[in-house]
């Protein structure tokens, strides 16, 4: 039985997307988010906390979306948590958490676009499977 794992992120853009091609062509862009949680410590007193969470799209919609994500824009995005885990030269395991987006809404008055990336795969040098291949050896 399949699990549920769907994700929608509000927040602000650290930086501007960054576009690139794998060596088939294929498009992605990875960008990050800040997202803010804001609550009262015990002298009543309002404290910040920020999250930054990296966010992955490929394919046409990448290159589409590429151009309005810039640094301070405020998105919500709806995807998919994936984890890609791999294992340095030195033998050191590491994990890398980042959302797969299936849909970008930008606020005020952006663009809303909605894409099915079944097939989608991790970011790297070369495509080495589909995102549900955990162990590629490629980090985020």
């Amino acid at each position: 039985m399949a699990n549920i794992n769907n994700i929608v992120l509000e927040g602000n853009l650290t930086a501007a997307a960054t576009l690139s091609r794998w060596t088939d062509g294929t498009a992605y862009c990875r960008f990050t988010i800040a997202n803010n949680e804001s609550y009262k410590n015990q002298d009543g007193q309002w404290q910040d906390i920020v999250s930054f969470i990296d966010c992955q799209v490929k394919g046409a919609y990448a290159e589409a979306m590429a151009k309005h994500l810039l640094k301070g824009r405020h998105v919500t995005v709806t995807g998919r948590i994936k984890q890609n885990r791999w294992t340095d030269d030195q033998q050191q395991k590491h994990s890398a958490i980042y959302i797969k987006v299936n849909e970008i809404s930008l606020a005020p008055g952006g663009l809303s676009q909605k894409t099915e990336t079944p097939d989608a795969q991790p970011v790297g040098p070369e495509p080495t499977g589909n995102f549900d291949e955990l162990d590629s050896g490629i980090p985020f």
